[in-house]
């Protein structure tokens, strides 16, 4: 049997791999797909297997959490919200209020 690289040399390998970002957002929403199919599964014998090979690519991708996006309001293109520039025609972008966290947004009353 051929022995497992480590995983730094693995997350060196991916390091040099430079994804779009229509496949990183796929890639995101594959790993959730896959996630739910292998929670479903058993975790003894070969489902611990899968489960920790599986956290071990996962781990390797470092995909991140999907980057947040804002609309130009001249051109409606997509960028990052983050941006002071629009990405298609740069124009000079207004900072945005900060992102509402789930801890931050109201509670409704019952």
């Amino acid at each position: 049997m051929r022995a497992r690289p480590s995983g730094k040399r693995d997350q060196a390998r991916m390091a040099n791999i430079s994804l779009g970002d229509v496949a990183c957002d796929r890639l995101r929403t594959l790993i959730a797909t896959i996630e739910g199919e292998i929670a479903r599964l058993p975790a003894t014998g070969d489902g611990t297997a899968l489960h920790a090979s599986w956290s071990e690519l996962v781990k390797v991708l470092a995909l991140g959490a999907q980057p947040e996006l804002r609309e130009c309001p001249v051109c409606h293109g997509s960028g990052f919200r983050a941006a002071s520039r629009c990405s298609s025609c740069w124009s000079k972008l207004e900072p945005l209020a900060a992102a509402a966290t789930v801890t931050d947004a109201p509670r409704s009353q019952v």
